[in-house]
């Protein structure tokens, strides 16, 4: 397990990251950074669309951003306007993005997966003028912006007499001395908009400035592949497009849905080096029959993210595949990756944390905790955030006037300064007056092998609260029973109040975000709609 430092001040009891440099300044325009990369690689492979086997190398894409962003400029968007893209993984959502970013005009990405009154209530936000969707999505868009009639753009699936990308990619006269629009207010300029997981409640629009856009990296070149099945409606998504392109380095496209045998082929047949998966992902990928070194020998790099996954796994593919370097992310969509842990062998360690990123353990009583304490993780980015975009009632809530971003996951650190996150401070139960995590709880379940995934549930019980229930998805053709689950829990955890008083039940999926994150709200409806007999303790 390599180690990333964090320094610790006593008296302030204040965690923080390295000062290093970083490799942009952050008021460079992301928009000329993604620029002059793309110029300075012409004949490059930028993209490669795995549906299709088509190749786009630096030069077109430039060429294409460049005439989209003439566009923008031409039709009136400036710093002020939003434009939307409601997609999911195709290459035309990267030119879009780039135009944006040229033009320096804020997009707003959502994903087409999410229930359409999610994305009503998303669009009715920003109430974008212009909007980019898959033809199969045209009609959504339509009746959801009959108030502010945007224009609508197909970058897929065309429809006859609708605007499709295609028309804005004829030659322009002034193609060849184009030059990235300038930030008009600086590095806190918004220039991106996505949303957060849901988890809680209706996803809030989350903005993205220019500066924490500019915080990217090299993958080392080239000769790297990289490929992530996250879309640009969430960070990963959108960092991994720009650090692909700043590294000059091809980036696999596949606007088909995540499975393991989709992903293991698309890495087998590209010979895919770095790739990013979100925790579920990463889950479902190891525990399949594909996941050998015969099929994933290429894979130098792999991060994850957006939750919990098991150490035993993690370990579990570190034997499969001994040379790759395995790094968990933890971060959220407000304040980007704040802790990484490379080739992690301990559970809920997340590591060090990353270069400008602060962090304090908050007590319950609202005073700053010292070593191995458990409290809520505040996080500071140490940059100026705009908030979720129209609602400065929640943007108050997460973040205070000393810039600090309340996300509530609760954590600490060890004495050697590294972060441990425990649960989410909202996700806790109690039963008979004792808080438990469900996390404690999934992860004993998680020791048995027959267990493919599992949430742990409070059902209101009228006497104690919170009684835990376990919504299980078995490995295929397991014979595994409610009272095993049962019994192994109370051979493993000897405090009743962490008993699974309210049962177990088995069915095919969890509930999860179109990104991934787990919807225990869902898992709750699930676990009481589920008409199976529950095994008593």
């Amino acid at each position: 397990m390599l180690i990333i430092e964090t320094t610790y001040n006593e008296e302030e009891k204040l965690w923080h990251g390295d000062d290093m440099e970083v490799f942009y300044d952050t008021d460079i325009t992301i928009g000329d950074v993604i620029f002059n990369a793309l110029k300075e690689n012409p004949k490059n492979i930028c993209q490669v669309w795995h549906e299709k086997n088509e190749v786009i190398t630096c030069e077109e894409t430039l060429t294409m951003s460049i005439r989209l962003a003439q566009y923008f400029k031409d039709s009136g968007f400036t710093h002020e306007h939003v434009i939307g893209i409601l997609s999911r993984n195709n290459v035309h959502d990267t030119h879009v993005m780039f135009a944006c970013l040229f033009n320096a005009t804020p997009f707003h990405a959502v994903n087409p997966l999410l229930e359409p009154d999610v994305i009503a209530a998303l669009y009715a936000i920003t109430k974008p003028k212009l909007i980019f969707c898959d033809g199969n999505d045209y009609d959504l868009i339509k009746s959801i912006t009959l108030e502010w009639n945007p224009t609508i753009c197909t970058l897929i699936n065309h429809i006859a007499n609708v605007s499709k990308i295609e028309d804005h990619f004829r030659p322009t006269t002034s193609e060849n001395s184009y030059n990235p629009t300038k930030l008009v207010i600086g590095e806190n300029q918004t220039m991106g908009i996505i949303c957060t997981s849901g988890t809680t409640g209706l996803p809030k629009a989350v903005t993205l400035s220019n500066a924490q856009l500019v915080l990217i990296g090299n993958t080392g070149g080239t000769k790297e592949v990289i490929f992530t099945n996250t879309a640009i409606d969430w960070i990963s998504g959108i960092k991994t497009v720009l650090i692909s392109t700043v590294s000059g380095a091809p980036r696999i496209v596949s606007n088909q849905l995540f499975s393991a045998e989709r992903l293991v082929e698309i890495i087998k047949k590209h010979e895919v080096t770095v790739c990013h998966m979100s925790n579920w992902q990463f889950q479902d990928v190891f525990h399949s029959p594909l996941a050998t070194v015969e099929n994933l020998s290429s894979l130098q790099i792999i991060t994850y993210g957006g939750g919990w996954v098991s150490t035993n796994l993690v370990r579990a593919a570190q034997r499969t595949l001994p040379n790759t370097f395995f790094i968990c992310l933890y971060g959220t969509s407000e304040t980007d990756v704040v802790a990484a842990a490379i080739n992690p062998t301990i559970d809920n360690f997340v590591g060090g944390l990353l270069p400008r990123k602060s962090v304090r353990i908050l007590s319950d009583q609202g005073t700053y905790l010292g070593h191995n304490e458990i409290g809520e993780i505040i996080i500071k980015t140490n940059q100026n955030w705009s908030g979720y975009y129209g609602n400065t009632e929640q943007t108050a809530k997460t973040l205070d006037s000393d810039g600090w971003f309340y996300m509530g996951d609760l954590g600490y650190f060890d004495s050697d300064n590294n972060l441990y996150v425990v649960d989410r401070k909202k996700d806790l139960l109690r039963y008979k007056s004792f808080h438990y995590a469900p996390n404690d709880i999934e992860k004993i379940i998680m020791e048995l092998p027959e267990v493919h995934s599992v949430c742990v549930v409070g059902i209101r019980d009228k006497s104690y609260n919170d009684a835990a229930g376990a919504l299980i998805v078995k490995q295929p053709n397991s014979l595994l029973s409610e009272q095993q689950v049962i019994r192994h829990v109370v051979k493993r955890i000897s405090v009743e109040y962490k008993q699974l008083h309210a049962g177990v039940k088995f069915v095919d999926s969890l509930p999860h975000n179109v990104n991934g994150k787990l919807l225990r709200k869902r898992a709750t409806e699930i676990f009481n709609d589920v008409q199976i007999p529950k095994a008593a303790l």
